[in-house]
């Protein structure tokens, strides 16, 4: 009669056993869900700048002092008539007249001389100014990760406010049953 009994408890410890392992994929199944389903989305945003080239061309006038040389010729130029003698001197030329007798007939002698020199003059001459400014653009794309925290389901919810009960609910029961498995065996 003892091997009768034997043999359910046996069996009825075999049928423990599965529901032991049975739960305990359960337990791990529900835990792999529960962390798949809570996390944060990540998304590739992609941000692109595109640029382009360009001139700017500014002209503006500007007036330049400038010394100008001129150079004045030598000249000389001589006449004679009846007249007074006389002596003119200015910047340029100096000029002698004198009284010449000629047969008894008087003559004036006059004379012109240019000094050479030169002449500085300053003038306002224009000049013109073309700034030409050359913009470059570029082109680039740019990748950027971001995470974005979503909203959960009322599932997700309930799973996270009661799902660690559950689980510890399960290993105590778990525990309970291997502890009465072995004062059985």
């Amino acid at each position: 009669m003892s091997d009768y009994y034997d043999d359910k408890l046996q069996r009825s410890g075999d049928s423990m056993r599965i529901v032991a392992w049975c739960i305990g994929a359960i337990v791990f199944i529900a835990v792999l869900a529960c962390l798949h389903g809570c996390r944060s989305q990540k998304i590739i945003e992609r941000t692109d700048t595109h640029d382009s080239a360009s001139y700017e061309r500014t002209e503006s006038i500007v007036y330049v002092p400038v010394t100008v040389t001129v150079e004045i010729p030598a000249q000389t130029a001589e006449r004679e008539t009846r007249d007074s003698t006389s002596h003119l001197e200015t910047m340029f030329a100096q000029s002698d007249a004198s009284i010449h007798w000629v047969d008894g007939v008087p003559y004036l002698h006059h004379s012109l001389a240019n000094k050479p020199q030169q002449l500085q003059k300053t003038e306002m001459v224009p000049v013109k100014h073309v700034r030409l400014r050359y913009f470059r653009t570029i082109c680039r794309t740019k990748y950027v990760y971001k995470h974005i925290e979503k909203q959960l389901s009322l599932y997700q919810r309930a799973v996270l406010n009661i799902g660690p009960w559950i689980i510890l609910s399960l290993i105590i029961y778990i525990i309970y049953l291997r502890s009465r498995l072995r004062r059985q065996g």
